[in-house]
Order: C-alpha cells, then sequence, then structure tokens
C-alpha cells in the first residue's frame, strides 16, 4: 500500500472507530465495504449500515448511499422552500452543436420556460403514442415493441431518480412471477446496482411508478430508525 493508501484507510478507521458493527464488518470484508458509509453512519444509524455493508457489493451500496443522499438534500431544500414560500427557477447547463443552439435561439420567442414546456409536451404525446399494450403470456421474454418503447422512454439508461448509469436490466415492477402480464408502464430499465436492491426489497412502491413518480426507497432517521422516502419526484428524460 502506498504512503496515500494507508493514511485514507486510517481515516476510515478513525470515523468507524466508536462503531462497532461497521468495524466488525470491515474486519470481515474489508476496509473498501465500509468506505461508500463511512462519512454518513452515525452511532444510531451504524448497525442498519453495517447489515447493508454486510450483505451487499460495494457498487450496490455506493448506489443505495447515493439514494440516501439525494433524499437528504432534496428535504433540506424542500423545508427551506417552504420556509421561504417563493418557488425558485434552476438554472440548466446544456452544451449543444451549434446549430442546434441557433434553431433554439430562433424558436424561443419569450420565456425559455414556455418552449421547454411545448417541447415535453411534444416528447410526452410521442411517447404516449407510441405505447405498445399490455402483453399477457406465461413467457418471461419481453415482447420487443414493449423493450424497444421502455428503451426509448430510458433513453437507455437507468430510470431511478438521478442515476445516469446504462441500463442492465429490464425490471418488472409488478412481479412477472404473480401476474404473468408484461405492462410497458411496469416495467423499469435499471442499472446494475439498482436492480439489486430492487430484488432486495430496498425500492419499495413499485408497482404505482409512472415516468413522473419517484421510487420510494428507505432510509434512515437521526434516531435511527427506519422510515420510507420520496426520492426526485421529476425524472422525465
Amino acid at each position: 500500500m502506498s504512503h496515500g493508501q494507508v493514511d485514507d484507510a486510517l481515516r476510515i478507521l478513525n470515523r468507524i472507530s466508536n462503531k462497532p458493527s461497521l468495524l466488525k464488518v470491515a474486519e470481515q470484508k474489508g476496509i473498501n465495504a465500509v468506505r461508500p458509509v463511512a462519512t454518513i453512519a452515525t452511532e444510531a444509524t451504524a448497525e442498519y449500515w453495517a447489515k447493508n455493508a454486510l450483505k451487499m457489493s460495494r457498487h450496490e451500496l455506493e448506489a443505495f448511499v447515493r439514494a440516501h443522499n439525494n433524499q437528504e438534500n432534496q428535504t433540506s431544500q424542500q423545508v427551506a422552500a417552504d420556509n421561504d414560500q417563493q418557488p425558485t427557477d434552476k438554472t440548466v447547463t446544456m452544451k449543444l452543436k451549434p446549430e442546434l443552439a441557433e434553431k433554439l435561439e430562433r424558436l424561443n420567442k419569450g420565456d425559455w420556460n414556455d418552449l421547454v414546456e411545448k417541447f415535453i409536451k411534444l416528447y410526452e404525446k410521442d411517447l404516449s403514442e407510441s405505447k405498445p399494450p399490455i402483453h399477457e403470456e406465461t413467457s418471461r421474454n419481453i415482447p420487443k415493441n414493449i423493450k424497444n418503447y421502455v428503451l426509448k422512454r430510458s433513453g437507455g439508461t437507468c430510470e431511478f431518480p438521478k442515476c445516469k448509469q446504462k441500463y442492465r436490466h429490464l425490471h418488472h415492477t409488478n412481479r412477472f412471477a404473480s401476474n404473468k402480464i408484461h405492462n410497458p408502464d411496469q416495467i423499469m430499465a435499471l442499472c446494475e446496482a439498482h436492480h439489486k436492491l430492487a430484488h432486495r426489497s430496498l425500492i419499495d412502491n413499485e408497482e404505482s411508478l409512472s415516468k413522473t413518480q419517484a421510487f420510494l426507497f428507505f432510509s434512515i432517521s437521526n434516531s435511527g430508525t427506519t422510515k420510507a422516502c420520496s426520492a426526485d419526484d421529476s425524472f422525465l428524460m
């Protein structure tokens, strides 16, 4: 190990020194197994994070921690917005080809919000018109037209809020074994990590998902109790 790696390992050990459950995981699986949770675990929540670190791969745990952090940030922003009582605009930066940027500038005759809203409505209309019907069958193989629709909707990336990873699995949010149907509204493109989290039942309320609804995932309150938290509720593209 290099000097930097030794310092990094000592830093993590120092953070979990008062958390026996995480120290035990580090002994069993190595220091990297607890790295994703070393900075967020408290004495009250250490056992919860230790259980997840023990059963998850590092990649899964990192995805779960990112979802947790996104929820914490969203909650803080919502509290601030509620206190302020004033809706705040968001700044979006895009890198476009010169010809596309020129066309956009010509199309915009006033408020950018109006133009973007029109584009979104056209996108949603096109997506809705291309949606195939529900398909009932005993085979788990997803029909090609439904698969193509889901990949068009997701853009080939994971549909978990704020995840930009390439999709690896088409996941039935309403378990196929229970109803033997392929419903395009209940099939989500997921990356490897979020697919595993879904099958660990760490993503809740999957049955009611649509393109404007969020996954619910289990988080931890400051007191150490488990609670259901809503993730970002606007993942359109």
